[in-house]
């Protein structure tokens, strides 16, 4: 157990910064997951005007996310980071400071915008910051610090949310102003020219006029693990659209509390299995975890079909946590450590841009399958989805080491020291 948890020991002194950034941040992050209550109930919008704004909103967010990218590969990006935090808690204030309706709607989506033109220069921050061989712990302490944060966010939001909906703005605000106070303080500032990647050719900075696309058409496997992510979004995204529509059809008035119960035995398991899972797979490369977390959680969708039995969901949700911390171990260290540290905006904003587009269209495609055919039937399709993705990162996995061969050959020698530490 010591073992497990001295794993986080020794990192660089910004991998606990972003750790307790994350849960800060986190803390105060539920106007998100509150967004389809405030539009329909304080607000007053329809179904389907909500929905209409869902896709107008993200359809907004993208270029953003875009724009954000190549920022984050041209400018400072601590610089960066702080000049979009600060204006995103500028307009979570405004928004705290008016009556739910239009202006708050604006003022939401605003704050919204440059959250997502912030989020590339964060995720490149994070490889900047940290060394190439901790980077696989260092995300996994940011995910434990995320969720973390979550799990004390969701609740303190719906408390608020029914007479006290100013508040929660005002708070999500003063955690994000809190959380790059830490940035700014702790954070040393890097500059893109000077920063210095340990034992890893991969991640030096490319030529000035070489673009993000040209480093994907040399760099083949990349662009697949971009599809792929697409997909994994696709598959991923289900749990919190067709599982809790589905409890709400099989336990009726009951399902909406179920299925908060068993988001909160999500946010337990992560919290729980994150450190015992990074340390039991520590010797494993990033696309054996994707294979592995993508069939887990897509085929965890199999065990809830045709049944009414309670207890059932909650092995259901177990295999799918499993899933997603495993995946997560090896996608977000994935483009960090075979992208130039020149284009790690512009290659992670279009991650972003791949997740966003898998989970759009997943829930099209889950709705037409919900309504025309079967819950069953769009579990079944959620399975097959999920096995060809593993497939596809299986042949993907053999054209990675041809294209970054030195990345394995420090994993092997890794590993038989470990074996050696360890005998």
């Amino acid at each position: 157990m010591i073992s497990i948890f001295s794993q986080y020991k020794g990192l660089s002194k910004s991998a606990y910064v972003i750790f307790f950034a994350r849960i800060i941040t986190n803390m105060g992050g539920f106007i998100w997951p509150l967004l389809t209550l405030i539009l329909s109930r304080k607000i007053g919008y329809s179904a389907s005007t909500i929905a209409w704004l869902s896709i107008a909103i993200g359809g907004l967010f993208l270029p953003a996310t875009i724009i954000g990218g190549k920022l984050a590969d041209k400018y400072n990006r601590k610089n960066l980071i702080i000049t979009f935090d600060i204006i995103t808690v500028i307009f979570f204030m405004l928004a705290g400071l008016v009556e739910p309706g239009t202006l708050m709607l604006v003022f939401f989506v605003i704050a919204g915008l440059f959250a997502n033109m912030e989020y590339p220069a964060f995720e490149a921050l994070i490889a900047d910051v940290t060394k190439p061989k901790e980077r696989e712990k260092v995300y996994s302490l940011s995910y434990l610090g995320h969720n973390l944060g979550f799990m004390f966010g969701a609740s303190i939001g719906g408390l608020l949310f029914e007479n006290y909906l100013s508040l929660a703005f005002i708070i999500d605000g003063a955690t994000t102003l809190l959380s790059t106070m830490l940035i700014i303080f702790f954070i040393k500032n890097v500059k893109i020219q000077n920063i210095e990647e340990e034992e890893n050719e991969y991640e030096n900075d490319a030529d000035v006029n070489t673009s993000s696309l040209d480093i994907l058409k040399k760099r083949k496997s990349i662009l697949i693990q971009l599809i792929i992510f697409m997909f994994s979004s696709f598959i991923y995204d289900q749990w919190s659209f067709v599982l809790p529509l589905y409890m709400e059809d099989i336990f009726l008035d009951k399902g909406a509390r179920y299925f908060g119960l068993i988001s909160s035995f999500n946010g337990f398991v992560v919290i729980a299995f994150t450190p015992i899972v990074t340390h039991l797979l520590r010797k494993l490369n990033e696309l054996p975890k994707i294979i592995i977390g993508i069939t887990l959680y897509s085929l965890s969708y199999l065990i809830i079909v045709d049944t009414d039995i309670y207890f059932i969901f909650y092995i259901m949700m177990f295999a799918f946590t499993i899933g997603e911390i495993v995946n997560m171990l090896g996608s977000a260290p994935y483009i960090s450590r075979r992208v130039p540290a020149s284009h790690r905006g512009r290659i992670n904003s279009y991650r972003n841009i791949g997740y966003f587009i898998g989970g759009t269209g997943g829930r099209v495609v889950m709705g037409y399958l919900i309504d025309n055919m079967s819950y069953r039937a769009a579990f079944i399709v959620l399975g097959i989805i999920g096995i060809i993705a593993a497939i596809v990162v299986g042949f993907n996995y053999k054209l990675d080491k041809s294209i970054f061969p030195k990345l394995y050959q420090s994993d092997n020698s890794k590993v038989k020291r470990d074996v050696q530490l360890e005998e």
